[in-house]
């Protein structure tokens, strides 16, 4: 298992937790959160066990992001983070970013309370800003606004895309 825990969170941020064996998508997502969002810690999982022990651990996690391929398996980690007794944890935002374009991954993500459903390249290596920018970043303007007192409101299906 091979995690990085940044724990640390400060008064008033929120702290997001990325799951993926993908090192370059951490970096990008990372990459991004800090140059446009300061208000935002982030915590890493680099597999499914590593994932596993993060969710059930006493963090509270304002937003999980989580990949779902051959290695890790975002949905079983949304039932998860949904069945969680804790009601924090239990409605923290829940991101999956998948090559899944099939109608029954995706309903059946629907159907567990996904956030959002981004399907894959989430990155190119020309534009890879402006495609986070797209398809996550409403997500972290939601949370960012929540440190300012905004209440954080679902995103419509055609922001999640």
């Amino acid at each position: 298992m091979c995690a990085l825990v940044v724990n640390m969170r400060y008064e008033g941020h929120n702290m997001v937790l990325i799951i993926s064996t993908a090192k370059p998508l951490h970096k990008d997502i990372e990459a991004y959160i800090k140059s446009n969002f300061t208000s935002i810690d982030i915590d890493k999982a680099y597999d499914y066990s590593g994932a596993v022990s993060k969710i059930e651990e006493n963090v509270k996690y304002d937003m999980i992001i989580s990949d779902w391929d051959n290695f890790i398996d975002g949905y079983d980690l949304l039932q998860r983070v949904r069945k969680n007794p804790d009601v924090k944890k239990k409605s923290a935002p829940f991101v999956i970013i998948t090559a899944r374009r099939d109608n029954i991954s995706v309903v059946s993500c629907i159907q567990a309370a996904v956030t959002g459903y981004i399907t894959k390249p989430l990155m190119s290596q020309t534009i890879d800003y402006i495609t986070i920018d797209e398809k996550l970043g409403p997500y972290f303007e939601k949370l960012a606004r929540r440190i300012e007192g905004i209440p954080l409101v679902g995103l419509t299906s055609s922001q999640a895309t």
